[in-house]
Protein backbone atom coordinates (compact mmCIF):
# COMPACT_ATOMS: atom_id res chain seq x y z
CA UNK A 1 0.00 0.00 0.00
CA UNK A 2 2.68 2.69 1.01
CA UNK A 3 4.58 1.45 -2.40
CA UNK A 4 1.66 2.10 -4.42
CA UNK A 5 0.82 5.48 -2.84
CA UNK A 6 4.43 6.87 -3.58
CA UNK A 7 4.47 5.55 -7.05
CA UNK A 8 1.00 7.58 -7.27
CA UNK A 9 3.10 10.57 -5.87
CA UNK A 10 6.00 10.05 -8.20
CA UNK A 11 3.48 10.06 -11.10
CA UNK A 12 1.41 13.25 -10.13
CA UNK A 13 4.36 14.94 -9.93
CA UNK A 14 6.11 13.81 -13.11
CA UNK A 15 2.82 14.76 -14.78
CA UNK A 16 3.04 18.28 -13.50
CA UNK A 17 6.42 18.91 -14.16
CA UNK A 18 5.80 18.19 -17.91
CA UNK A 19 2.41 20.38 -17.34
CA UNK A 20 5.10 23.25 -16.04
CA UNK A 21 7.83 22.72 -18.71
CA UNK A 22 4.86 23.19 -21.26
CA UNK A 23 3.60 26.75 -19.06
CA UNK A 24 6.86 27.78 -19.67
CA UNK A 25 7.36 27.07 -23.33
CA UNK A 26 4.14 29.02 -24.07
CA UNK A 27 5.57 32.35 -21.93
CA UNK A 28 8.62 31.89 -23.87
CA UNK A 29 6.53 32.19 -27.47
CA UNK A 30 4.70 35.25 -25.73
CA UNK A 31 8.07 36.83 -24.90
CA UNK A 32 9.36 36.40 -28.66
CA UNK A 33 6.17 37.12 -30.08
CA UNK A 34 6.38 40.71 -28.04
CA UNK A 35 9.81 40.64 -29.30
CA UNK A 36 8.57 41.12 -32.77
CA UNK A 37 5.86 43.32 -32.37
CA UNK A 38 6.49 45.34 -29.59
CA UNK A 39 9.86 45.76 -28.47
CA UNK A 40 11.95 48.85 -30.31
CA UNK A 41 15.60 48.70 -30.59
CA UNK A 42 15.25 52.53 -28.65
CA UNK A 43 14.30 50.38 -25.53
CA UNK A 44 17.38 48.77 -25.82
CA UNK A 45 20.14 51.43 -27.08
CA UNK A 46 21.21 49.82 -29.56
CA UNK A 47 21.12 50.52 -33.34
CA UNK A 48 18.17 49.19 -34.75
CA UNK A 49 18.16 48.02 -38.32
CA UNK A 50 15.30 46.86 -39.67
CA UNK A 51 16.51 44.74 -42.28
CA UNK A 52 17.94 42.66 -39.44
CA UNK A 53 14.51 41.53 -38.16
CA UNK A 54 11.33 40.42 -40.37
CA UNK A 55 7.97 40.37 -39.05
CA UNK A 56 6.72 37.02 -40.88
CA UNK A 57 7.96 34.29 -42.66
CA UNK A 58 11.12 33.45 -40.07
CA UNK A 59 12.19 29.99 -38.27
CA UNK A 60 11.71 29.34 -35.00
CA UNK A 61 15.72 28.86 -34.32
CA UNK A 62 16.12 32.25 -36.27
CA UNK A 63 13.72 34.29 -34.06
CA UNK A 64 14.88 32.53 -31.17
CA UNK A 65 18.84 34.01 -32.08
CA UNK A 66 16.93 37.11 -32.64
CA UNK A 67 15.42 37.60 -29.25
CA UNK A 68 18.65 36.35 -27.48
CA UNK A 69 20.59 39.19 -29.63
CA UNK A 70 17.22 41.66 -29.28
CA UNK A 71 17.03 40.93 -25.74
CA UNK A 72 19.26 42.30 -22.74
CA UNK A 73 20.87 39.97 -20.16
CA UNK A 74 18.80 41.55 -17.45
CA UNK A 75 15.73 40.58 -18.81
CA UNK A 76 17.06 37.11 -19.71
CA UNK A 77 18.01 36.57 -16.02
CA UNK A 78 14.93 37.61 -14.63
CA UNK A 79 12.94 34.73 -16.94
CA UNK A 80 15.19 32.51 -15.49
CA UNK A 81 14.85 33.29 -11.85
CA UNK A 82 11.26 33.54 -12.30
CA UNK A 83 10.94 30.12 -14.04
CA UNK A 84 13.13 28.46 -11.32
CA UNK A 85 11.23 30.33 -8.53
CA UNK A 86 8.05 28.68 -10.21
CA UNK A 87 10.15 25.48 -10.26
CA UNK A 88 11.23 25.27 -6.62
CA UNK A 89 7.53 26.44 -5.80
CA UNK A 90 6.17 23.52 -8.00
CA UNK A 91 8.40 21.43 -6.00
CA UNK A 92 7.97 22.79 -2.72
CA UNK A 93 4.44 22.32 -3.21
CA UNK A 94 5.25 18.33 -4.90
CA UNK A 95 6.93 17.61 -1.31
CA UNK A 96 4.41 19.48 1.06
CA UNK A 97 1.29 17.31 -0.58
CA UNK A 98 4.14 14.06 -0.62
CA UNK A 99 5.06 14.97 3.42
CA UNK A 100 1.37 15.46 4.47
CA UNK A 101 0.59 12.35 2.39
CA UNK A 102 3.69 10.46 4.10
CA UNK A 103 2.30 12.06 7.71
CA UNK A 104 -1.31 10.73 7.10
CA UNK A 105 0.19 7.07 6.01
CA UNK A 106 1.91 7.18 9.06
CA UNK A 107 -0.33 8.32 11.14
CA UNK A 108 -2.83 5.70 9.62
CA UNK A 109 -0.41 3.04 9.99
CA UNK A 110 0.24 4.29 13.57
CA UNK A 111 -3.51 3.33 14.20
CA UNK A 112 -3.66 0.38 12.59
CA UNK A 113 -0.15 -1.07 15.06
CA UNK A 114 -2.03 0.71 18.54
CA UNK A 115 -5.62 -1.49 17.05
CA UNK A 116 -3.07 -4.73 16.81
CA UNK A 117 -2.03 -3.71 20.19
CA UNK A 118 -5.15 -3.72 21.34
CA UNK A 119 -5.88 -7.15 19.91
CA UNK A 120 -2.78 -8.79 20.92
CA UNK A 121 -3.49 -7.83 24.61
CA UNK A 122 -7.69 -9.00 24.18
CA UNK A 123 -5.96 -12.25 22.70
CA UNK A 124 -3.57 -12.28 25.40
CA UNK A 125 -6.35 -11.32 28.56
CA UNK A 126 -8.48 -14.04 26.78
CA UNK A 127 -5.32 -16.42 26.89
CA UNK A 128 -5.04 -15.97 30.78
CA UNK A 129 -8.81 -16.16 31.40
CA UNK A 130 -9.02 -19.38 29.64
CA UNK A 131 -6.19 -21.06 31.82
CA UNK A 132 -7.40 -19.77 34.83
CA UNK A 133 -10.37 -20.76 33.88
CA UNK A 134 -9.17 -24.06 32.75
CA UNK A 135 -6.97 -24.45 35.59
CA UNK A 136 -9.81 -23.65 38.33
CA UNK A 137 -11.97 -26.34 37.02
CA UNK A 138 -9.38 -29.09 37.09
CA UNK A 139 -8.57 -27.73 40.78
CA UNK A 140 -12.46 -27.70 41.83
CA UNK A 141 -12.85 -31.63 39.89
CA UNK A 142 -9.72 -32.75 41.80
CA UNK A 143 -11.71 -31.06 45.23
CA UNK A 144 -14.60 -33.03 44.16
CA UNK A 145 -12.82 -36.37 43.89
CA UNK A 146 -10.39 -35.96 47.02
CA UNK A 147 -13.86 -35.13 48.78
CA UNK A 148 -15.68 -38.27 47.45
CA UNK A 149 -12.97 -40.31 48.71
CA UNK A 150 -12.28 -39.12 51.55
CA UNK A 151 -16.34 -39.51 52.21
CA UNK A 152 -15.71 -43.05 50.62
CA UNK A 153 -12.80 -43.96 53.30
CA UNK A 154 -14.79 -42.44 56.28
CA UNK A 155 -17.98 -43.98 55.62
CA UNK A 156 -15.69 -47.41 55.11
CA UNK A 157 -14.07 -46.41 58.49
CA UNK A 158 -18.01 -45.86 60.52
CA UNK A 159 -18.90 -49.30 58.42
CA UNK A 160 -16.04 -51.31 59.55
CA UNK A 161 -16.54 -49.60 63.19
CA UNK A 162 -19.95 -50.14 63.41
CA UNK A 163 -19.71 -53.88 62.23
CA UNK A 164 -16.95 -54.33 65.24
CA UNK A 165 -19.57 -52.80 67.69
CA UNK A 166 -22.16 -54.89 66.49
CA UNK A 167 -19.99 -58.21 67.43
CA UNK A 168 -18.87 -56.56 70.23
CA UNK A 169 -22.28 -56.03 71.50
CA UNK A 170 -23.36 -59.16 70.06
CA UNK A 171 -20.84 -61.01 72.26
CA UNK A 172 -22.07 -58.51 75.50
CA UNK A 173 -25.66 -59.69 74.48
CA UNK A 174 -24.90 -63.36 74.80
CA UNK A 175 -22.61 -62.99 77.67
CA UNK A 176 -25.62 -61.42 79.47
CA UNK A 177 -27.88 -63.49 78.69
CA UNK A 178 -26.02 -66.02 80.07
CA UNK A 179 -25.05 -64.08 83.41
CA UNK A 180 -29.17 -63.55 84.02
CA UNK A 181 -30.19 -67.22 83.02
CA UNK A 182 -27.29 -68.55 85.27
CA UNK A 183 -27.18 -66.11 87.89
CA UNK A 184 -29.58 -67.50 90.47
CA UNK A 185 -28.24 -69.24 93.60
CA UNK A 186 -30.01 -72.52 92.62
CA UNK A 187 -27.68 -71.96 88.78
CA UNK A 188 -24.55 -70.37 88.95
CA UNK A 189 -22.60 -68.98 86.39
CA UNK A 190 -20.33 -71.73 84.37
CA UNK A 191 -18.40 -68.96 82.70
CA UNK A 192 -18.02 -66.56 85.90
CA UNK A 193 -17.58 -69.88 87.96
CA UNK A 194 -15.06 -72.20 85.92
CA UNK A 195 -14.34 -74.10 88.97
CA UNK A 196 -17.68 -75.00 89.70
CA UNK A 197 -17.55 -77.10 86.60
CA UNK A 198 -14.52 -79.24 87.43
CA UNK A 199 -15.79 -79.66 90.96
CA UNK A 200 -19.00 -80.84 89.47
CA UNK A 201 -17.27 -83.44 86.95
CA UNK A 202 -14.92 -84.38 89.87
CA UNK A 203 -18.54 -85.93 91.78
CA UNK A 204 -19.04 -87.84 88.51
CA UNK A 205 -16.31 -89.37 88.38
CA UNK A 206 -16.79 -90.03 92.09
CA UNK A 207 -20.25 -90.89 92.23
CA UNK A 208 -19.46 -93.38 88.76
CA UNK A 209 -17.27 -95.56 90.76
CA UNK A 210 -19.99 -96.07 93.45
CA UNK A 211 -21.87 -99.43 92.65
CA UNK A 212 -25.60 -98.17 92.64
CA UNK A 213 -28.51 -99.86 95.06
CA UNK A 214 -32.03 -99.41 94.43
CA UNK A 215 -33.91 -99.84 97.60
CA UNK A 216 -37.77 -99.60 98.32
CA UNK A 217 -38.53 -96.30 99.82
CA UNK A 218 -41.73 -96.38 102.72
CA UNK A 219 -41.85 -92.57 102.98
CA UNK A 220 -43.91 -91.01 100.31
CA UNK A 221 -42.56 -87.66 100.96
CA UNK A 222 -39.15 -88.93 99.30
CA UNK A 223 -37.87 -86.63 96.61
CA UNK A 224 -36.35 -88.18 93.75
CA UNK A 225 -33.98 -85.37 91.87
CA UNK A 226 -33.02 -85.25 88.58
CA UNK A 227 -29.50 -85.12 86.94
CA UNK A 228 -29.93 -81.36 86.31
CA UNK A 229 -30.96 -80.66 89.69
CA UNK A 230 -28.33 -82.71 91.66
CA UNK A 231 -25.76 -81.01 89.47
CA UNK A 232 -26.85 -77.23 90.35
CA UNK A 233 -27.37 -78.23 93.84
CA UNK A 234 -23.72 -79.64 93.68
CA UNK A 235 -22.67 -76.17 91.99
CA UNK A 236 -24.54 -74.01 94.23
CA UNK A 237 -22.85 -75.74 97.50
CA UNK A 238 -19.69 -75.56 95.74
CA UNK A 239 -20.04 -71.71 95.08
CA UNK A 240 -21.24 -71.13 98.53
CA UNK A 241 -17.89 -73.15 100.24
CA UNK A 242 -16.09 -71.32 98.04
CA UNK A 243 -17.05 -67.56 98.99
CA UNK A 244 -14.62 -66.15 101.62
CA UNK A 245 -16.10 -66.75 105.31
CA UNK A 246 -15.65 -62.73 105.93
CA UNK A 247 -15.30 -60.15 103.82
CA UNK A 248 -13.63 -56.82 104.67
CA UNK A 249 -16.37 -54.36 105.59
CA UNK A 250 -14.28 -51.22 104.49
CA UNK A 251 -13.75 -52.51 101.15
CA UNK A 252 -17.92 -53.78 101.26
CA UNK A 253 -19.00 -49.81 102.16
CA UNK A 254 -17.04 -48.78 99.16
CA UNK A 255 -18.52 -50.75 96.81
CA UNK A 256 -22.21 -49.86 98.28
CA UNK A 257 -21.38 -46.60 97.57
CA UNK A 258 -19.92 -47.07 94.38
CA UNK A 259 -22.99 -48.95 93.21
CA UNK A 260 -24.95 -45.99 93.94
CA UNK A 261 -23.66 -43.48 91.95
CA UNK A 262 -21.13 -45.71 89.50
CA UNK A 263 -18.83 -43.99 87.60
CA UNK A 264 -15.93 -45.64 85.62
CA UNK A 265 -13.39 -43.09 87.54
CA UNK A 266 -9.79 -44.40 89.11
CA UNK A 267 -10.84 -41.34 91.32
CA UNK A 268 -13.19 -43.66 92.90
CA UNK A 269 -12.35 -45.03 96.05
CA UNK A 270 -13.83 -48.70 95.72
CA UNK A 271 -12.11 -48.35 92.04
CA UNK A 272 -9.12 -46.82 92.91
CA UNK A 273 -8.22 -49.55 95.67
CA UNK A 274 -9.08 -52.27 93.39
CA UNK A 275 -6.74 -50.29 90.47
CA UNK A 276 -3.71 -50.06 92.71
CA UNK A 277 -4.27 -53.66 94.59
CA UNK A 278 -5.03 -55.92 91.86
CA UNK A 279 -5.38 -54.33 88.13
CA UNK A 280 -1.92 -52.36 88.17
CA UNK A 281 -0.12 -55.41 89.70
CA UNK A 282 -1.57 -58.23 87.47
CA UNK A 283 -0.78 -55.75 84.46
CA UNK A 284 2.87 -54.67 84.82
CA UNK A 285 5.23 -56.68 82.97
CA UNK A 286 9.19 -55.63 81.55
CA UNK A 287 8.64 -53.98 78.97
CA UNK A 288 6.85 -51.04 81.00
CA UNK A 289 5.76 -48.40 78.16
CA UNK A 290 4.11 -51.09 76.28
CA UNK A 291 2.17 -52.28 79.60
CA UNK A 292 0.94 -48.95 80.21
CA UNK A 293 -0.21 -48.66 76.93
CA UNK A 294 -2.04 -52.00 78.03
CA UNK A 295 -3.26 -50.87 80.94
CA UNK A 296 -4.74 -48.01 78.86
CA UNK A 297 -6.64 -50.14 76.45
CA UNK A 298 -8.01 -52.87 78.92
CA UNK A 299 -9.44 -49.47 80.84
CA UNK A 300 -11.26 -47.98 77.79
CA UNK A 301 -12.25 -51.48 75.89
CA UNK A 302 -9.97 -50.87 73.53
CA UNK A 303 -7.53 -54.12 73.41
CA UNK A 304 -8.42 -56.94 71.30
CA UNK A 305 -6.56 -60.38 71.99
CA UNK A 306 -6.16 -63.17 68.99
CA UNK A 307 -5.00 -66.44 68.67
CA UNK A 308 -1.65 -66.99 66.48
CA UNK A 309 -2.52 -68.56 63.82
CA UNK A 310 -0.09 -71.51 62.00
CA UNK A 311 2.67 -73.57 63.90
CA UNK A 312 3.76 -72.30 67.17
CA UNK A 313 5.72 -74.82 68.66
CA UNK A 314 9.00 -72.73 68.56
CA UNK A 315 9.91 -70.06 71.28
CA UNK A 316 9.75 -66.30 70.40
CA UNK A 317 10.31 -63.36 71.98
CA UNK A 318 7.13 -62.11 74.06
CA UNK A 319 6.66 -58.23 73.90
CA UNK A 320 5.77 -57.81 77.21
CA UNK A 321 7.58 -59.62 79.77
CA UNK A 322 10.86 -59.83 76.96
CA UNK A 323 11.48 -63.29 77.30
CA UNK A 324 11.97 -65.94 74.71
CA UNK A 325 8.56 -68.46 74.95
CA UNK A 326 5.65 -70.58 73.38
CA UNK A 327 3.83 -67.22 71.96
CA UNK A 328 0.25 -68.63 71.28
CA UNK A 329 -1.33 -65.12 71.18
CA UNK A 330 -1.15 -61.55 69.98
CA UNK A 331 -3.04 -58.34 71.10
CA UNK A 332 -3.91 -55.54 69.23
CA UNK A 333 -3.72 -51.73 71.04
CA UNK A 334 -6.91 -49.25 69.96
CA UNK A 335 -6.65 -48.27 66.50
CA UNK A 336 -2.86 -49.47 66.29
CA UNK A 337 -2.32 -51.76 63.05
CA UNK A 338 0.71 -53.85 64.81
CA UNK A 339 0.31 -57.12 66.57
CA UNK A 340 2.64 -57.88 69.52
CA UNK A 341 2.88 -61.35 70.57
CA UNK A 342 2.19 -62.66 73.70
CA UNK A 343 3.05 -65.26 75.83
CA UNK A 344 -0.12 -67.92 77.69
CA UNK A 345 0.99 -66.07 81.30
CA UNK A 346 0.49 -62.34 79.75
CA UNK A 347 -2.76 -63.66 78.08
CA UNK A 348 -4.31 -65.07 81.24
CA UNK A 349 -3.49 -62.15 83.27
CA UNK A 350 -5.48 -59.75 80.98
CA UNK A 351 -8.16 -61.63 80.14
CA UNK A 352 -8.35 -61.96 84.09
CA UNK A 353 -8.74 -58.13 84.04
CA UNK A 354 -11.06 -57.58 81.15
CA UNK A 355 -13.29 -60.01 82.94
CA UNK A 356 -13.44 -57.77 86.25
CA UNK A 357 -13.65 -54.75 84.17
CA UNK A 358 -16.73 -56.79 81.90
CA UNK A 359 -18.42 -57.48 85.09
CA UNK A 360 -17.71 -53.59 86.74
CA UNK A 361 -19.13 -52.50 83.27
CA UNK A 362 -22.68 -54.75 83.55
CA UNK A 363 -22.89 -53.09 86.95
CA UNK A 364 -22.77 -49.90 85.88
CA UNK A 365 -25.27 -50.12 82.50
CA UNK A 366 -27.96 -51.60 85.39
CA UNK A 367 -27.77 -55.14 84.24
CA UNK A 368 -26.79 -57.02 87.28
CA UNK A 369 -29.99 -57.10 89.43
CA UNK A 370 -28.75 -58.83 92.56
CA UNK A 371 -27.88 -57.76 96.29
CA UNK A 372 -24.79 -55.68 97.34
CA UNK A 373 -23.53 -59.10 98.74
CA UNK A 374 -23.76 -61.30 95.99
CA UNK A 375 -22.35 -59.28 93.31
CA UNK A 376 -19.71 -58.05 95.82
CA UNK A 377 -18.62 -61.66 96.48
CA UNK A 378 -19.03 -62.21 92.46
CA UNK A 379 -16.15 -59.39 92.30
CA UNK A 380 -13.88 -61.18 95.20
CA UNK A 381 -13.96 -64.19 93.18
CA UNK A 382 -12.30 -61.90 89.92
CA UNK A 383 -10.16 -60.54 92.12
CA UNK A 384 -8.91 -63.70 93.83
CA UNK A 385 -8.37 -64.75 89.93
CA UNK A 386 -6.16 -61.83 88.83
CA UNK A 387 -4.02 -62.62 92.12
CA UNK A 388 -3.87 -66.00 90.97
CA UNK A 389 -3.37 -65.21 87.48
CA UNK A 390 -0.33 -62.94 87.92
CA UNK A 391 1.29 -65.47 90.67
CA UNK A 392 1.16 -67.89 87.55
CA UNK A 393 -1.53 -70.14 88.12
CA UNK A 394 -4.51 -70.79 85.37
Amino acid sequence: YKINKIVFFLVEYFKMSAKTVKYYREIHHVFIMKAKFVLRPDDFNVDYDPTEVKRRHHSRGELRHAMSEILPNDFQFAAQRKRSQTMEIAKEHAYSRLQSELNKAQEELKLKDEECDKLLKVRDQMGEELEDLTASLFEEANNMVQDANIKRMHSEKILKEANEQIDVLQAELKALKQLVLTSTPSSPNKHLHPQIDSKVEMRKKEESKKPFWKTHRRSTSHHEFTKEAREGAIAEQDAKTDRCKEIDQVCFDEFCAWRRSPLMERKDGYLSRVYMEDILPCLNFANTKLSQRVQECVGNNSLAIEPIPGDNSYPRKCRLTENNKLCNYKIRLGDEPEWYSISQLCRNRIAAVCDYYTYIRYIQQGLVKNEDKEVFYELVRLRKKMALTRLGYS
